[in-house]
């Protein structure tokens, strides 16, 4: 049960950033830091959902 909780967690997390860094890309200023803060807790979250070592 906990790991089924754990991957919904990091599903949502992959969709928040996916939604915020396209919110980002569409205003008139990209800060270029939020878009690679954004960018990286994507890849990292991505990354222990599948499982990748």
């Amino acid at each position: 049960m906990p790991e089924l909780l754990v991957q919904i967690a990091l599903i949502i997390i992959c969709f928040r950033c996916a939604y915020q860094l396209v919110r980002m890309i569409q205003g008139n200023r990209q800060p270029i830091l939020e878009v690679l803060y954004q960018i990286s807790i994507f890849t990292v979250a991505l990354w222990l959902l599948l499982g990748i070592s």
